[in-house]
């Protein structure tokens, strides 16, 4: 596409900026150039700076710590894009997309709390034009009517085809911040996982430009609903950049800690880092996964024990809880509609008997058929009247899913 535009845009943004002679040489392509641009000038009154994401994101995910943005940050590095910020428009963080779109524009975005921003553009021309104007504003050369008609002109609402999926770097930041990888790992310390539906989708397996973030934003999902990792044959771990392999060795350290049942090493590792928050964070984390391993370990009968055909008692977690308290309201209701007929005396050995149940499943989807199918076929039910599907249905209102 035509250059002459954007260097133009460059020259002008460096005037604005009160930089002597002419901007030095800058990268070869065009998202290369901007990159460049942004650090050359990173030290000038009002000017905009590159964000520095934080490095080693998983271990503070991992023993989470929500001091600091670790989500955040590692969100926009699998999405492939490059965050900016400017002092004058503080909370404010410009997402530079390094894939160019089929017009071979690198769309920009904004994140304002973690959440879509309002001002976007179409191309780095176009945030480049709006760029200059806010500095000159910024130094009292523009007023707020000429930069808000500079900002009209050169903005865009970005909403076709190419913002609806995952071809679009915004699209894939989002789906990784709406992803409870954060959440998974407190779960996992407590001896619980939160519950992910499977969209059932296949992994892409086209080397089209974006096809990384696009694999990775798949992984991460697919991890979170089955617990497990499985990379498309067709796909090797070398055939991916740094910031994909490393997710891919993340969820591969999960994985093993979760069959295994052992404190993952990235934790142990962030328990004997010189981050003293983290360290601390992890120390916490090993105490509590202990915790529940030590709870979840009963030891079996004495042969000689009157009772050793009774079950040990049920080791609840916080999530069973709400879950026991959930159905519990739940079968009360079946049985005011008339739905189910149970003995009130026989109704906490139920509840124990679908928490048991509910409480190992993959998805919320796999939690709703094991519950059906545990109250359907319970010896403590009298009698059961809807069908599967209209139990599956009562559940699921019932249960917030």
């Amino acid at each position: 596409m035509p250059q002459q535009p954007f260097l133009k845009g460059i020259q002008a943004y460096w005037d604005a900026l009160g930089q002597p002679g002419q901007p030095p040489e800058l990268g070869e392509s065009r998202i290369d150039a901007f990159v460049d641009l942004l650090h050359v000038t990173s030290s000038a009154a009002h000017g905009f700076r590159l964000l520095e994401t934080l490095e080693s994101t998983y271990a503070g995910m991992a023993v989470g710590d929500s001091s600091r943005p670790w989500r955040l940050h590692w969100a926009l590095q699998v999405g492939e894009v490059e965050p900016f910020i400017v002092s004058d428009l503080d909370g404010l963080i410009f997402l530079a997309d390094t894939i160019a779109d089929p017009e071979g524009k690198h769309r920009v975005y904004t994140l304002k709390d973690g959440m879509r921003g309002d001002l976007e553009f179409a191309d780095l021309t176009d945030a480049l034009r709006w760029m200059t104007a806010q500095v000159r504003h910024a130094k009292g050369e523009l007023d707020d009517a000429k930069l808000q008609d500079i900002q009209s002109e050169a903005s865009a609402l970005l909403d076709d085809e190419w913002e609806k999926g995952p071809t679009s770097a915004l699209y894939i930041v989002e789906e990784l911040l709406d992803t409870p990888l954060f959440e998974a790992w407190d779960a996992i310390s407590r001896g619980q996982w939160p519950l992910v539906e499977s969209d059932g989708s296949k992994a892409s397996v086209d080397r089209e430009d974006g096809w990384q973030r696009r694999l990775s934003l798949w992984l991460t999902r697919r991890f979170l609903a089955t617990r497990s990792l499985e990379l498309p044959e067709e796909i090797g771990v070398s055939d991916m950049d740094a910031i994909h392999r490393s997710l891919v060795d993340h969820l591969i350290d999960f994985e093993q800690a979760i069959h295994a049942g052992d404190v993952p090493r990235i934790v142990d590792q962030a328990a004997a880092g010189e981050d003293a928050k983290l360290a601390k964070m992890a120390v916490e984390w090993v105490e509590r996964h202990d915790s529940w391993r030590t709870a979840a370990s009963v030891p079996a009968p004495d042969e000689q024990d009157d009772y050793a055909d009774e079950p040990p008692p049920f080791q609840h977690t916080p999530f069973t809880r709400k879950l026991l308290h959930a159905l519990s309201g739940s079968l009360d209701r079946m049985v005011e509609q008339g739905e189910l007929e149970l003995d009130p005396d026989r109704k906490d050995a139920l509840l124990i008997e679908l928490v048991t149940a509910g409480s190992d499943a993959r998805s919320i989807k796999h939690m709703l058929k094991k519950l059906t199918a545990t109250l359907v076929d319970s010896e403590h039910v009298e009698e059961i009247y809807p069908s599967d599907g209209q139990i599956q249905d009562r559940l699921k209102e019932d249960l917030g899913g």
